[in-house]
């Protein structure tokens, strides 16, 4: 059920607070310019002020250039098909899941959500924090679009699925993240929550630091993050297991630091004085002490602030490079597709992990 009061405007429900600026908007139509991907509803901008440092909005414009050409992002998409609608299709052998009620968040301009309604999944939604994504999501043509934050969920016992494809490793706190998004699942046993993150520590890179993660996990570490927070878990595995020797290179040749816990207490302490005005004093003073601290997080947080479009740039290799790496990781998602769900390589670039919602 809706727990939150909602604003519908040009097809996009928000469940974020509206600023006043929304009522001049609601009476206009908004076509987004797809020649000029820098264009933003007048309205976006207000709201995507609060969304930045989990993920620069810029981002979306590169990410919707490259959903569809670019390797990884084509074979991502496939192998969390394949391995999803194989689990789906034992829970519900009469549809194979597809009439199964699936909220994708934190799901950016759709390139997924879209993949499943392609293939015959009729009741899925798209959430996601970004206004300026969900606009692109509408030139594919997806309806139900709701504007929506994970640590402020507007829904309860409302859907059977959830998915958050390299979503939890942008949210400072992704323990109260899993628990908000258990909370929008039904109570019973069929429930699923399916989750993609980035792997391994040794992995991180300048990269990690243009779009804002947080961190990088290892399976142990949220498998047992899943399970403190109510989840059995039905499938964990590595992918991009082929490739990772061409991402330890490049973690080599474009190294960052990583960030550490004191960052946390930065985002938090920035969080706590918003929604919770616990913090007394200015919050900049308190980041800028802390900053000063820890030379480490100054390189982190500085880098998030000064991310250029240049360095958000997600193009694709060239096209025999782009076509053969493809070949390879279609290669490697046929024979995981063949392996026993409980068995994974020991590393790989991401992880995706499927766990089903228990009391």
């Amino acid at each position: 059920m809706q727990i939150k009061k909602s604003h519908i405007i040009n097809g996009i429900t928000y469940f974020t607070p509206p600023p006043p600026i929304l009522d001049t908007f609601a009476k206009k139509s908004h076509d987004i310019s797809l020649s000029n991907p820098s264009s933003k509803h007048p309205a976006s901008q207000t709201l995507e002020s609060n969304a930045d440092f989990h993920f620069p909005s810029e981002g979306m414009d590169m990410l919707y250039l490259a959903e569809n050409k670019h390797f990884w992002h084509i074979a991502r998409r496939e192998f969390i098909y394949q391995e999803i609608s194989r689990i789906l299709t034992c829970l519900y052998p009469q549809d194979s899941g597809k009439n199964a009620k699936i909220l994708d968040v934190g799901a950016g301009t759709g390139s997924i959500t879209r993949h499943f309604l392609s293939q015959g999944f009729n009741n899925i939604a798209l959430g996601e924090i970004h206004p300026q994504g969900l606009e692109y999501a509408k030139t594919y043509g997806i309806k139900d679009l709701y504007c929506m934050d994970l640590l402020d969920v507007p829904f309860q016992d409302e859907f059977d699925c959830i998915f958050a494809f390299d979503v939890l490793e942008h949210i400072d706190n992704d323990a109260e993240a899993l628990k908000n998004m258990k909370s929008m699942l039904k109570n019973n046993t069929k429930s699923l929550l399916a989750l993609s993150v980035p792997a391994h520590k040794w992995l991180w890179n300048t990269h990690d630091v243009h779009v804002h993660h947080k961190r990088r996990y290892t399976k142990i570490e949220l498998v047992n993050l899943m399970k403190q927070n109510g989840f059995e878990i039905v499938c964990a595995k590595y992918f991009f297991i082929s490739i990772t020797p061409l991402l330890w290179i490049r973690a080599l040749l474009h190294s960052a630091p990583y960030p550490n816990k004191q960052l946390d207490s930065i985002n938090n302490l920035n969080i706590t004085s918003i929604s919770g005005n616990t913090a007394k004093s200015n919050p900049n003073q308190q980041i800028n002490t802390h900053m000063m601290q820890n030379k480490k997080t100054s390189y982190y947080v500085e880098s998030c602030e000064k991310t250029s479009k240049e360095e958000l740039r997600d193009t694709p290799p060239p096209s025999l490079i782009n076509s053969s790496l493809l070949g390879l990781c279609r290669l490697e998602n046929k024979i995981q597709y063949y392996l026993p769900q409980n068995l994974s390589a020991p590393f790989g670039g991401s992880l995706l992990i499927i766990g089903r919602s228990v009391s």
